[in-house]
């Protein structure tokens, strides 16, 4: 990026060639049907005490990002969603941009302190983290490493159903990854505990940056080995063994890395 001060700009600073996404209280601000306002509209707010974050390029034009406050919301006309209803409309190739957006947003958010000395951190000048001027750390975006994994037995696919409030679809199972854990031993693990089964012949396929707020999903496919499903009631309300013409509502493969994996296990059955 051609900047002079890394990648926090006052509305000020930037050139007004720049796309913008603006977020309100967790939610993407839509101009109509677009997520990508023009720069002209912060000088229209006057952020003078607001940094933008340098999101990425779109366009051949830089990209940046902000939270407004209840007052600035109230002088624009917009349509909110939640990253995940954009997701869920646009797809993953619009959601990618948004998607970055809210991750450093909230890594912003979640850093304005230092958790040493509890010193207010400040924008580093050429570098993309936050800085706290008494104890001199530096705190940079953080990445949460999961796994997801698609379990086989034979031509039957194990889907399951979590145990969350208006949960109705059947999806692959996940979990975060622990200290001191390899992601293979993550599948295991969380596969042992959601649904009491043993598995063998794990093995890595790809992976998906998943902004909610800060997930990287690593997908792998993984073959039954012993036991009888047993559901731990918490994270799972129930999971089943599915022939691959008798799927339950499952997640689409141009969202989510578990239906990326459902349909490549398809594909090649």
């Amino acid at each position: 990026m051609n900047r002079k001060k890394g990648y926090f700009f006052r509305h000020d600073e930037l050139t007004g060639n720049e796309h913008v996404v603006l977020f309100h209280d967790g939610s993407v601000l839509l101009q109509g049907d677009r997520y990508l306002w023009p720069a002209v509209t912060l000088q229209e707010l006057e952020l003078q005490d607001c940094h933008s974050l340098l999101i990425g390029s779109f366009e051949n034009r830089d990209c940046v990002a902000l939270t407004l406050s209840d007052e600035h919301l109230s002088c624009l006309d917009v349509v909110k969603q939640t990253p995940r209803q954009l997701l869920l409309s646009r797809g993953l190739h619009d959601f990618t941009l948004v998607g970055q957006a809210n991750q450093l947003l909230n890594w912003q958010l979640s850093h304005r302190f230092c958790g040493h000395c509890g010193g207010r951190t400040s924008p580093h000048d050429h570098e993309r983290s936050l800085v706290c001027p008494a104890c001199k750390l530096h705190f940079y975006p953080r990445i949460n490493p999961c796994v997801i994994v698609l379990v086989s037995r034979g031509r039957q696919l194990l889907l399951a159903r979590h145990n969350k409030a208006g949960s109705s679809y059947f999806s692959c199972l996940a979990g975060f990854m622990e200290a001191g854990e390899t992601p293979e031993e993550t599948v295991a693990r969380e596969v042992r505990e959601e649904v009491g089964i043993e598995i063998d012949n794990i093995r890595y396929v790809k992976s998906q940056s998943w902004p909610f707020p800060s997930q990287l999903m690593l997908g792998f496919f993984a073959e039954y080995k012993s036991g009888e499903i047993q559901v731990d009631g918490h994270e799972i309300a129930e999971a089943h063994w599915y022939e691959p013409d008798q799927l339950p509502l499952s997640p689409a493969a141009g969202i989510s890395v578990a239906g990326q994996l459902i349909e490549l296990f398809l594909q090649r059955s």
